[in-house]
């Protein structure tokens, strides 16, 4: 019995290194492939949707693996769940083409005429100080709501708050940050506000941090649900604005380089302040168990985030070169 139980753990953790290896590849292909296919006027929704595949999955296993598993003999029912839910999206990829018949704007276009070797993209981009504001940025705020929701349940269940209802603030959180990012997504496509949406959402969001130190507390469950869907809210909303202004601001350097970078950091912070934020438990504290410090460090890592956007000044380089390529073929 102990043997087979082994054998099972081994092949749940082999499981789950196999998507991992997965995973960057969805998330990095969501801004190339909204280069290849969209026109200008619908990257800004394409990156949108295509980096919300990952929130809508958790999502969708928040609300529905709880129901699906009421004790751990029937965790079998969720892993067949995910097992043909993820089997059930992936079919459709096999059908989709390589490229369009007719790139649909000049950057499409010249992919090819843009590729250059990777030490020297990697060289520019990290001395474009622009690039490095946006990419920090986002993969700070990016990792900090990974670890947020991760740590989600031991946040507020030594505060008297079921794990149901940990669970309940997470999809609040996710639900209200998928609005947040399609409301963004639309919004810079119809108007190119790129630079002012990074401004507005970066302070917004570190005061969300701020508010979620201060709300987490016995009896106090509504306003933290409020404060979790604000917090999703804005830190979804920079999510197309990050991966746009990756590529605005390092053209001509291809979108494969550039917005890869940004998730590779997300990903990064989100171990390191995971881990961080576990340590700083407090199991001697009132209550017991309680990571008050660690939303205290959440706060101070992105509060000063705020600060660093307000000199991010870089023209919308793809966007630019775009418009010239249209009037000389017009001409």
């Amino acid at each position: 019995m102990c043997e087979n139980k082994k054998r099972v753990t081994c092949a749940f953790y082999f499981q789950k290194v196999i998507c991992a290896f997965g995973q960057p590849f969805l998330l990095n292909s969501a801004t190339p492939y909204a280069a290849l296919w969209f026109s200008p006027d619908g990257r800004g929704s394409a990156t949108t949707i295509s980096g919300l595949t990952n929130a809508v999955g958790l999502a969708v296993a928040s609300l529905v693996i709880p129901l699906l598993v009421t004790n751990p003999d029937e965790m079998w029912i969720g892993l067949l769940f995910q097992a043909v839910f993820t089997t059930a999206t992936a079919i459709p990829s096999f059908f989709i083409p390589r490229k369009p018949k007719t790139p649909p704007s000049y950057s499409a276009d010249t992919t090819d005429h843009r590729r250059m070797p990777f030490g020297q993209s990697l060289r520019l981009l990290f001395t474009n100080y622009n690039f490095v504001i946006v990419w920090f940025a986002f993969g700070v705020l990016c990792g900090l709501f990974s670890s947020i929701t991760s740590l989600m349940p031991q946040i507020l269940t030594p505060y008297g708050i079921s794990v149901d209802d940990a669970s309940y603030a997470t999809v609040a959180f996710i639900i209200a940050g998928i609005a947040g990012a399609v409301v963004s997504g639309l919004v810079v496509d119809k108007f190119g506000i790129f630079k002012s949406m990074l401004k507005i959402c970066t302070p917004l969001v570190g005061f969300m941090y701020l508010a979620m130190l201060f709300v987490v507390k016995e009896n106090n469950y509504a306003p933290i649900v409020v404060i979790c869907a604000l917090m999703g809210f804005f830190s979804f909303a920079l999510l197309p604005v990050g991966l746009e202004l990756s590529v605005e601001s390092s053209y001509p350097i291809s979108e494969s380089i550039s917005s890869p970078l940004l998730w590779l950091c997300s990903q990064v912070v989100g171990l390191i302040t995971l881990i961080g934020m576990d340590a700083l438990r407090d199991n001697h504290g009132d209550p017991p168990g309680n990571m008050h410090r660690s939303l205290i460090l959440a706060t101070c890592i992105s509060m000063p985030i705020m600060l660093l956007t307000t000199v991010y000044n870089s023209p919308n380089k793809r966007l630019e070169n775009e418009a010239t390529g249209r009037s000389v073929a017009s001409q």
